[in-house]
């Protein structure tokens, strides 16, 4: 096993593009990541979603939250980069766009932001696992992500196994969090985005969601750099409320309380976005939208002193899925062995799956022409 690896073993080795495939139809493998029968709507697969990771060091955490103080000792300012790119490219999106469709806008031109991609196509997450050549001599994943279940866990609506999308709560309040530093901030710019955009969803869970917002304060522990062994999400003490009741995040009623829904927005929700540029709908591109905020200078915080217009940092998707049963994770990876990454190139090649095909721009067309061309 290859240096920084994640925690969470392996599923299954898939040496070919084939056997790739044929393990999304293994029960073995898939059985207990698949949608529950009772909760589908749709085809038993929608809601599984994949992500290429050229390294099995790679984390599951968007790159603007990967770079920041609780990765590498580096902040970045995510308002002052925002505001700024907002600002050096005003006709890149719609002059009324929310903020979802600025961060879409913004992971398009690879600027970083608080969205990790995904796709609904096995054969676009390899490509990208393998695409890089300077890595075949380590082993690369598979990542496969149930959106529906994490939802599940994550969301502030009623309907929470449902995959969520740009009009829904859950996605404008963690996507205000873009231009926000502070939580009364967050919350006068979150009412203020419910009465610009046309949103769904009951207007008591908007307002459910603004409350927990405005009210619920966390604790030092929750800005301070913890480490995930630290943060038992079914026994969550890290706000002014929890401290005194702890509770469990997995509890389907805990979404009803402002400290589970505020404890939530922390988390990641799965957003379908509107496929509004030809490399999203080529790529079948799905996103997971991450909450939190990292702050500049979080050693200031002691950790059982209340903070007052502290947000508390990002809770990840490897977090929830740690403490989840065995038979209902959201989570899973399969390996792709360093000697078989070259095969699976060519294989997905021979099939039309390169960078021409999937990023439509004419700057990859004549990277991919000379490739083709060049002997």
């Amino acid at each position: 096993m290859n240096d920084g690896a994640p925690q969470l073993k392996a599923a299954a080795t898939i040496n070919s593009v084939s056997e790739a495939i044929d393990a999304l139809g293994d029960d073995a493998v898939m059985m207990d990541l698949r949608p529950e029968e009772n909760l589908r709507k749709g085809d038993a697969d929608f809601g599984l979603w994949f992500r290429g990771h050229a390294q099995l060091k790679f984390k599951l955490v968007p790159t603007m939250l990967r770079e920041s103080i609780g990765q590498t000792k580096r902040y970045v300012d995510e308002v002052s980069l925002t505001r700024h790119f907002k600002a050096m490219n005003p006709e890149a999106a719609p002059a009324n766009a929310s903020d979802f469709e600025w961060l879409v806008t913004m992971q398009h031109y690879l600027a970083p932001t608080r969205l990790l991609d995904w796709t609904e196509n096995l054969l676009v997450a390899l490509f990208f696992a393998v695409r890089d050549s300077a890595c075949d001599n380590e082993d690369a994943a598979l990542w496969i992500l149930n959106a529906r279940r994490l939802n599940r866990y994550t969301s502030g609506t009623k309907r929470a196994y449902e995959v969520a999308y740009a009009e829904d709560p859950d996605v404008v309040a963690r996507s205000c969090l873009s231009r926000v530093r502070e939580r009364v901030e967050w919350h006068d710019v979150y009412q203020r985005e419910l009465a610009r955009l046309r949103t769904d969803r009951t207007q008591e869970r908007q307002q459910m969601i603004a409350t927990a917002i405005k009210e619920v304060r966390v604790l030092g522990s929750s800005v301070n750099d913890v480490t995930a062994a630290e943060l038992k999400l079914n026994h969550f003490n890290g706000t002014e409320g929890t401290a005194r009741n702890p509770v469990n995040l997995y509890s389907r009623a805990v979404g009803i309380t402002s400290e589970g829904l505020y404890a939530r927005l922390r988390m990641p929700v799965a957003v379908y976005a509107s496929r509004s540029n030809r490399r999203i709908r080529t790529q079948a591109g799905v996103f997971t939208l991450h909450g939190g905020k990292y702050e500049s200078e979080p050693h200031k915080h002691k950790a059982d002193v209340v903070s007052g217009d502290s947000i508390g940092m990002p809770i990840g998707l490897m977090e929830i899925n740690e403490g989840l049963p065995e038979t209902k994770p959201i989570l899973k990876w399969l390996r792709i062995p360093a000697v078989h990454r070259a095969g699976f190139r060519e294989t997905l090649a021979r099939i039309g799956v390169t960078d021409a095909t999937l990023f439509p721009e004419l700057d990859y067309q004549s990277k991919y022409l000379l490739q083709r061309w060049t002997r």
